[in-house]
């Protein structure tokens, strides 16, 4: 069996593949009018943490480098502006509104993903180096 990083599909990694998937989805779940909520604003947090957490960990997974805090330090900015401008897009749609907790929310869960990222791959080959662990 094929490792799933050599998988691809019409040329493309499955990972860059799910990768656009996913963030097409982000992208449209914050980008249509607002449907009334059953649940808490709080519960609104947790989706923003959620949606950047699998955003940042798709991104370390499919991504990588020489520079390992380069590579991170990039995937964390690339999801700060990314949520900036989420949040500030939506304040163009019917229903949302602008909210820097959801920001706040968004960088959380990315620089969790990318600290749990870490982490696992420490884990997985601790004899290696931490320059080359993580590519």
């Amino acid at each position: 069996m094929r490792p799933v990083t050599k998988v691809r599909i019409l040329g493309f990694r499955l990972g860059i593949v799910v990768l656009a998937f996913y963030w097409l989805v982000i992208f449209t779940g914050t980008h249509v009018p607002a449907v009334p909520q059953m649940f808490s604003a709080f519960n609104d947090k947790i989706k923003h943490f959620g949606a950047y957490f699998g955003l940042a960990f798709l991104l370390c997974y499919v991504t990588s480098g020489d520079k390992p805090w380069r590579r991170f330090g990039s995937i964390l900015a690339l999801a700060a502006i990314y949520g900036a401008i989420d949040e500030l897009t939506q304040s163009l749609v019917p229903g949302r509104t602008t909210d820097f907790l959801d920001w706040g929310a968004d960088l959380l869960g990315a620089s969790t993903a990318i600290s749990l990222y870490i982490g696992l791959r420490l884990l997985t080959q601790k004899s290696t180096p931490f320059r080359r662990i993580l590519h």
